[in-house]
């Protein structure tokens, strides 16, 4: 009995525990399941991902156009109506656009315009169509045959597809602001035409029908008043006029500028940004010195003097490109004109009224070590020609000057405050001391990468006020200095509130230099975007002066792309790390979107990994984040290995989603390495004046530890890689420590001392010294000022400490930083006997361009850190990386 007890006992004790184990299986049988029937992704499937493409909503929100992206251009148009299912799919198709609320346009393939009655689906189809425009709502339809820059026939039809205008030899066109009239340039084989369609009244103008002449260089002013345009008068020496157009009275002024002024050496410039001004009475076009054919001997040395302002490298170049292009002034009605810049000071922007030319010389205090110069700011009365100095010693940062439409009155940054001149009174006030902000992104805890204002969207529709930003919210200042209010509480919230793009006015015409500010009636809703760079969440907020912001959508994730109806409906695109983007639809007062299109629906038989955002500090007890990205089939008992992707701020990439894709500009792909089984660490640095290097080593390995300190990392199974600064950083980080068991390194700077000697040819030619004393490399002093600090971070000088496994690679042809720096590492590795590889692509340039080296790249660096990190084989994992776990 006592012994059948025991037995009694024992068996009890195994029943409890298979009734445990069968427990635990039923309870975790379908997280089994789910997990065996995501299949594992490899590289043969990746060109089954596309891209997302937000098109447009028509103008009532009935009707939404997107297309889907892909790598073999297998491309597709679709659109759909937002209140029911009903959607139309175009493979294939371009260039898709609405006429209202009636038709929607695409090119095919096959040189053919489709034209679809929304309400119906009945197609009509036009051969021979390479461009396409819709005027007045859809109601009219024109058509090119051929492309841009080739004469073409223009075909102007009705929506019911008839022809009823038609002309040969189109070599230029340009419809104005509201599509509601087009102006066109024809030559026809005895004469040339520019001439004028308007379509509210159908009405054709021939505006100059002349012979031996072509018409090029077509504008509208912003009214559609008045139109300007080039004329080259003779095929022989290509004498050029400017001309102007009063629509309402058809009346046509004429310049022949050499004539009137008298030169010999001055022409019209033929790739001319005109500017018409406001009232109607001025036009603004450029002037260049005619082109000296005489070819210098290239046996004469070239003299390059310590004093030249500007580098003897960019003088060479601009005077191979031609003359910088000056400003002149026409006044049509009076024929008074006049040169407004000229070489001593050639950039321009003008007052909101164009009554007055603000002018400078970027170069007038010769070599600056500053990515935006600074110069002395002279206004010109355009009026009578005077001109006095405003300002002295002015950031040219376009950002940091504006100026009132409804005035003359000039804003600019100066002295952590913005100030307006007045040119009449001749008085500067400042605006905003008695506010306490920060308008400008400097602060001595946090060196950041460049220093900037952020910003001066625009003014008020009442003339009164204009609107500016801080580090988190919009304000809106009293241009007579009397108030500034803070409009949106994005400080309290962690968000930064900024006007989205849609908003802006695009059809302002150009300022030259300088910006057109756009007017916002804030009685109405303002679409505001917002970001949490505290956790970054995203969305979009709704404004106007009596709601004040109130969020349109805002949630965890990235939420971009948005197109606004007239009648205040919204599409826009979401999207995290592991949900594929997919296009909502929301108006105004709805609590709830509604999900139109979700993108690469294949990704549910697949596994994907997961991203999080973690908080930690580094030794100076600084706050920092990092974006974490989860393997695949990611296994909590299981310890993975790692890549550490590192550049400056990195942990905002948290909800971007990633198409799996060997077409990577600079070889890395996120996705390619979570599917791969590997964890991802983008970690934020934040850097200290003088020390870049130190702060990149005290902020990455900071995070590093907090992942090892997860326990879901192999400590000895990481990788480090960064591109261009990041990887600068990399090879420094690497001569700092060994946490690292293989790294890559991509266009990176190596030795910062010949660096800072480098002339920079990306653009135009500058001294790379402002990277150093100004920008991101955060020095802050000249190499002559603090030779240590140079020192004690250049890789170069710690290059014996490197025992981290080293790939880099570079393009032959980067104007950004020459690819000796890559070799200079190389050198001095192989020297050193460490294990390295470099990888020089001819004919690119700092990122790769042509797919197959963006292949080889990918391939090669996932081999790289798999061979290191996981023990394959170089050629086994260039096989089989994108399979095995």
């Amino acid at each position: 009995m006592k012994a059948m007890l025991i037995v009694r006992k024992k068996n009890d004790f195994e029943i409890s525990s298979l009734a445990i184990a069968t427990f635990f299986l039923l309870l975790c049988f379908p997280l089994f399941c789910r997990g065996q029937q995501n299949e594992l992704l490899n590289e043969n499937d990746y060109g089954r991902w596309g891209t997302l493409e937000v098109k447009a909503i028509s103008d009532q929100g009935k009707w939404a156009s997107y297309a889907m992206r892909y790598e073999n251009h297998s491309d597709t148009v679709f659109v759909q109506n937002t209140a029911k299912n009903k959607s139309y799919v175009f493979p294939k198709g371009n260039d898709g656009r609405f006429g209202g609320e009636q038709l929607f346009a695409f090119l095919a393939s096959d040189f053919k315009l489709k034209v679809m009655e929304l309400p119906t689906g009945k197609i009509a189809v036009y051969d021979n169509v390479k461009r396409y425009e819709l005027a007045k709502d859809g109601q009219y339809i024109i058509t090119l045959n051929k492309g841009y820059g080739e004469k073409c026939l223009m075909q102007i039809r009705n929506s019911n597809g008839k022809v009823i205008d038609s002309i040969e030899g189109i070599s230029e066109y340009a419809l104005n602001a509201d599509k509601d009239a087009i102006m066109y340039a024809s030559s026809q084989k005895d004469y040339s035409e520019l001439g004028i369609i308007h379509f509210a009244h159908y009405s054709h103008t021939a505006v100059s029908k002349v012979n031996g002449s072509r018409f090029f260089n077509l504008m509208w002013d912003k009214d559609s008043k008045s139109v300007a345009f080039l004329r080259e008068t003779d095929s022989a020496n290509k004498a050029i006029t400017v001309n102007y157009y009063k629509i309402a009275g058809k009346k046509l002024f004429m310049l022949d500028y050499a004539s009137k002024m008298g030169s010999k050496n001055m022409e019209v410039f033929k790739e001319t940004r005109f500017s018409i001004s406001d009232d109607g009475k001025k036009v603004f076009f450029m002037i260049a010195k005619k082109k000296d054919l005489n070819v210098e001997n290239p046996n004469i040395p070239e003299i390059w003097h310590g004093s030249d302002k500007w580098l003897y490298a960019d003088r060479q170049r601009q005077q191979a490109e031609g003359d910088i292009p000056k400003v002149a002034l026409w006044y049509p009605d009076t024929g008074l004109c006049l040169q407004v810049s000229d070489d001593e000071m050639p950039s321009i922007m003008l007052s909101g009224q164009q009554e007055y030319a603000v002018l400078y010389n970027k170069f007038s205090y010769g070599l600056q070590s500053k990515y935006y110069e600074e110069a002395d700011f002279y206004l010109t009365d355009l009026k009578n020609g005077s001109k006095e100095l405003i300002l002295k010693k002015q950031s040219v940062d376009p950002n940091q000057m504006g100026f009132d439409p409804f005035s003359n009155k000039i804003l600019y940054y100066r002295e952590k405050n913005w100030w307006v001149y007045d040119p009449v009174a001749k008085t500067h006030t400042n605006l905003t001391q008695k506010v306490v902000t920060r308008w400008d992104n400097y602060n001595t805890a946090d060196a950041p990468h460049q220093f900037g204002v952020y910003g001066n969207p625009g003014c008020t529709k009442d003339g009164k006020n204009i609107l500016l930003y801080d580090a988190n919210d919009i304000w809106l200042v009293a241009i007579d200095g009397s108030s500034c209010k803070r409009l949106t509480r994005g400080y309290e919230k962690n968000l930064v509130y900024r006007i989205t793009p849609i908003e802006y006015d695009w059809r302002s015409q150009s300022n030259y230099d300088g910006r057109k500010p756009t007017i916002f009636d804030l009685s109405k809703d303002l679409l505001l975007e917002a970001t949490n760079r505290e956790n970054w969440s995203t969305g979009y907020f709704v404004y106007n002066d009596k709601s004040k912001e109130h969020p349109l959508v805002y949630e965890a994730s990235k939420i971009d792309e948005i197109r606004k109806s007239k009648n205040s409906a919204y599409i826009f695109q979401t999207q995290t790390f592991n949900q594929s983007p997919r296009l909502e639809f929301r108006r105004k007062n709805q609590t709830a979107s509604k999900i139109l299109f979700q993108s690469n629906k294949q990704q549910k038989k697949y596994s994907f990994g997961k991203s999080e955002l973690l908080y930690y500090s580094n030794t100076k007890d600084q706050k920092l984040k990092a974006a974490l990205f989860y393997p695949a089939h990611y296994n909590p008992i299981k310890k993975y290995p790692m890549i550490v992707h590192i550049y400056d701020v990195m942990s905002d990439e948290l909800h971007q989603y990633v198409n799996p894709s060997f077409l990577n500009r600079e070889g890395f792909n996120v996705t390619n390495y979570t599917l791969n089984g590997y964890f991802v660490l983008m970690p934020d640095i934040i850097y200290q004046m003088g020390n870049p290097g130190s702060s990149a080593v005290d902020c990455v390995t900071a995070g590093v530890n907090a992942v090892i300190g997860k326990g879901m990392v192999d400590k000895d199974k990481i990788g480090l890689y960064g591109h261009s600064f990041g990887g600068y950083e990399t090879n420094f980080l690497v001569s700092q420590t060994n946490i690292f068991a293989a790294a890559v390194s991509g266009a990176g700077v190596s030795d910062i001392i010949s660096y800072y000697f480098n002339i920079s040819s990306n653009g135009y030619f500058q001294s790379d010294m402002w990277r150093f004393e100004n920008q991101q490399f955060r020095i802050g002093k000249s190499l002559y000022d603090d030779k240590e600090a140079y020192i004690r971070n250049s890789p170069i000088m710690y290059a014996e400490n490197i025992n981290t496994p080293l790939l880099l690679w570079t393009g032959k042809n980067d104007r950004i930083v020459p690819w000796n720096q890559s070799i200079t590492y190389y050198l001095a590795l192989r020297k050193l006997g460490v294990a390295t590889q470099m990888l020089v692509y001819p004919d690119e340039d700092h990122s790769l361009e042509n797919a197959d080296n963006q292949k080889d790249l990918s391939k090669r660096m996932m081999e790289w850190f798999d061979y290191w990190l996981k023990g394959e084989s170089q050629t086994e994992s260039r096989e089989t990386s994108a399979h095995k776990k």
